[in-house]
């Protein structure tokens, strides 16, 4: 990687032993936090898949075994930390601020706040200010869906972008003792998962303390929320690969009902969870994932948000990080 372009002036939070010229600078403006370092691997995810360099042999749990790389893999990445749990807007509003003062081209917000009319919106106020200087913003349209009216970061002079689903699924099947299967997924490859039939428990919402007077050894448990050995999680949507490190699986809510439906009419359920692998060319992809924030965007309904959909906001962050380079005189609209 070549070294950052000398108009630059970000700075580093941290030991910077063993870093190379791909990461240029790294800061935290998070309240009672004194670390840009990630916590969660949210940061990582978002950055890698905006500009994260070439890396052979990537694989999850051995699953889609390749080399991977971020959309623009030869482009700086500077890390600005603003979210633990909450996001402070004030927070928001300051990295925003020392972005467009260290000199970015690119700023990808995967974040979101309480919406608010642009003129009170502190984050669309700040993005306003980057677009003047000529920097792309993108953020993400949010997490709230598939409710109507959730958009998140819906000014206009933003990149609005929300979440859709991929042409593969990593495919698990719950088969159930009176023969039904169940399609879901899980990221999870267990070599020695019994292929016999395992006694059920329902476990509610798995809450700490809840499953503290149930023997759940050698059985599947089944939870709303949260797990135990061998779980299965009701979610909203089955495309939810989580890379969970324990053998479990996600099912639809529809199949999860399904799944108490049976519970309730035997007298001893049982079921196994089959791990199957990578299935590639999914004829409904792509699709607005579930979750994914929808419009209208009740700040300005005249607004049509999201403006597109994603994958995500750091995949269209590092497009146009693309394109800056290539298109040096382009504004950032």
């Amino acid at each position: 990687m070549p070294p950052p372009l000398a108009r630059w002036q970000g700075t580093f939070q941290f030991n910077t032993t063993g870093c190379n010229n791909k990461l240029i600078g790294a800061r935290y403006f998070t309240i009672g936090n004194g670390t840009p370092l990630d916590e969660n691997s949210h940061d990582t995810h978002t950055a890698s898949t905006a500009a994260g360099n070439f890396v052979r042999g990537a694989n999850v749990f051995g699953n889609a075994n390749g080399t991977a790389a971020g959309i623009a893999p030869l482009a700086h990445i500077a890390i600005y930390k603003v979210c633990i749990t909450p996001c402070s807007e004030s927070d928001i509003v300051d990295v925003i601020d020392a972005a467009i003062d260290d000199g970015v081209d690119i700023l990808s917000l995967s974040l979101g706040h309480l919406v608010g009319d642009f003129y009170s919106d502190n984050v669309a106020i700040g993005a306003f200010s980057a677009v003047e200087r000529g920097i792309f913003v993108s953020a993400s349209a949010g997490n709230r869906g598939p409710s109507l009216g959730t958009i998140e970061n819906g000014a206009p002079w933003i990149l609005t972008v929300g979440a859709s689903t991929i042409d593969r699924r990593i495919r698990a099947t719950v088969v159930l003792g009176n023969g039904k299967q169940l399609d879901c997924e899980s990221t999870y490859r267990p070599s020695d998962f019994p292929s016999t039939l395992l006694p059920l428990v329902y476990g509610e919402f798995c809450l700490p303390t809840s499953l503290g007077n149930v023997d759940v050894r050698g059985r599947i448990v089944l939870c709303e929320v949260g797990g135990g050995i061998g779980r299965i999680t009701k979610g909203h949507a089955v495309r939810n690969a989580t890379s969970h490190v324990i053998p479990a699986t996600h099912l639809s809510y529809a199949d999860g009902l399904r799944f108490i439906a049976y519970l309730n009419l035997t007298s001893s359920p049982r079921a196994t969870i089959s791990f199957g692998g990578t299935i590639i060319g999914d004829d409904r992809a792509p699709a607005v994932a579930a979750y994914s924030a929808r419009g209208p965007n009740l700040v300005s309904t005249g607004i049509l948000k999201p403006d597109i959909i994603g994958p995500s906001c750091p995949h269209l962050s590092g497009i146009a990080a693309l394109l800056k380079n290539a298109h040096p005189d382009w504004s950032s609209a």
